[in-house]
């Protein structure tokens, strides 16, 4: 397999940084979804788990965007 030109790298490159924060946007879904049984509360430590995880995907799609400038 020949290898890539510089544009097929960058573009390819590009189209897994987008692909990337696509998923970060699915997993913040999950996050903001409903759970069973409805009107539960999460306990302290899966509320605590959730913050970390809203906080890292804040920050991974914001530096994803400041790649891409």
């Amino acid at each position: 397999m020949p290898l890539p030109t510089r544009d097929q790298m960058i573009g390819n490159a590009l189209q897994e940084i987008n692909r990337a924060y696509a998923a970060l946007g699915d997993a913040a879904d999950w996050l903001r979804s409903d759970w069973q049984p409805a009107g539960s509360s999460l306990t302290d430590a899966q509320a605590e788990t959730r913050d970390r995880l809203q906080t890292a995907i804040t920050e991974a799609k914001a530096a994803i965007n400041r790649a891409k400038r």
